[in-house]
């Protein structure tokens, strides 16, 4: 690996070690030598990173990056780039399946824009063609997704040249009114949990395990027996099954992390662990797990017995929620449900109206009170 460590003094005398970087490989559309070098780069682990960059862009910089002219020709240079990167044995860390779909699919609103000059596409246009979406139907969590991509793809021209500035560098996505989050009430997701026992519904494992640990789907179905610690009560998911993708060997913020199991759910964990033949706790055989389409089973169920549909994913928020409700701090609700920072999980905590419970209570407002109906004596008057 290319990193040199030097150590150096700064003004006040105090020795520092600083990191230089190269990379030096083929360039596999010339065949040609690229080197590639960084300097004053402050930790190691930094330092890995920027030489792993540098490689691949020596490596992966198309020649023809200057060329591109109109928006037709920088996204689909683009989404080539992103279709290259997808999640693959060779390349486990890349872009997963539903990425590079979902990147297609964003791309295909704007291909009214495909003859026109890279330099026409300014914000403006897009705020306008976004706006246009809009008035069609799309929802703004679309037009902001589609604003995304340009995004994304203007900054990806940069790193090949193509361009020389970023007019979307400093563009904020649109406003979306905050909406409260969905989920279920302490008594709907009781009522939900008896009722799929009762009757036997071969998800009730399921959502009995996403209710009490709040994991997501993928991290549900990629859970193994290993991974549980019954004396601690604590799960160590590690990895992901994603439906149409297989088994992805490491989460979706590619960290892992530690899961606390309620007390409540150790006999069951138990008891599943002695039936099962499988190593992962949820040995499910229903096409409708499998093939991802577990949403509308719930929602079908929930109405069903008569209460709030929802998704399986709002199945999480619930889980999060009602965590929230019965006194789990933040910080723990955040490492439990994978959140990436504190912000996400207090999104939660304002949603679910915990600090308004009772704030208005001292309120002096009296409501009338009926008056006391007369008396009649049952003597007769003489």
């Amino acid at each position: 690996m290319g990193i040199i460590a030097r150590k150096e003094k700064s003004s006040s005398g105090v020795e520092t070690t600083v990191y230089e970087v190269y990379a030096d490989c083929i360039n596999r559309y010339t065949g040609k030598r690229v080197q590639m070098r960084r300097r004053g780069i402050l930790s190691k682990p930094k330092a890995e990173r920027v030489y792993r960059e540098l490689w691949s862009a020596c490596r992966e910089h198309k020649p023809d990056g200057s060329n591109l002219k109109t928006w037709g020709e920088l996204s689909d240079h683009y989404l080539f780039y992103v279709e290259r990167k997808q999640r693959s044995e060779e390349n486990p860390e890349g872009f997963s399946l539903s990425v590079v779909r979902s990147k297609r699919s964003r791309f295909k609103h704007l291909e009214s824009f495909s003859d026109t000059h890279i330099e026409l596409i300014t914000p403006v246009a897009v705020w306008n063609k976004l706006d246009e979406m809009e008035k069609l139907g799309s929802s703004r969590t679309t037009t902001n997704s589609v604003l995304k991509e340009v995004k994304c793809a203007f900054a990806y021209g940069i790193n090949v040249g193509a361009i020389k500035s970023n007019p979307f560098a400093n563009i904020k996505l649109r406003r979306v009114s905050k909406k409260r989050k969905i989920s279920l009430t302490h008594e709907e997701a009781n009522k939900l949990l008896f009722e799929a026992k009762r009757r036997r519904h071969p998800f009730y494992r399921v959502w009995l395990n996403t209710l009490a640990l709040g994991l997501r789907r993928s991290e549900l179905d990629g859970l193994k027996w290993t991974d549980l610690d019954f004396i601690l009560r604590l799960a160590y998911p590690r990895r992901q099954i994603i439906p149409g993708e297989g088994e992805v060997e490491f989460l979706k913020d590619k960290e892992e992390r530690v899961v606390a199991i309620p007390d409540f759910l150790i006999p069951e964990l138990m008891k599943m662990k002695l039936e099962s033949t499988s190593e992962y706790v949820i040995e499910l055989d229903d096409h409708r797990w499998n093939d991802g389409s577990q949403a509308a089973v719930l929602r079908e169920f929930c109405r069903e017995i008569g209460i709030r549909e929802i998704t399986h994913h709002q199945l999480r928020n619930t889980h999060i929620t009602l965590s929230i409700l019965d006194g789990v701090s933040l910080g723990v609700v955040k490492d439990n449900a994978g959140h990436a920072n504190l912000t996400t999980t207090n999104g939660y905590y304002n949603s679910s109206g915990i600090d308004m419970i009772g704030q208005t209570d001292k309120l002096r407002i009296r409501v009338p009170q009926d008056e006391a109906g007369e008396v009649v004596p049952l003597k007769a008057v003489t």
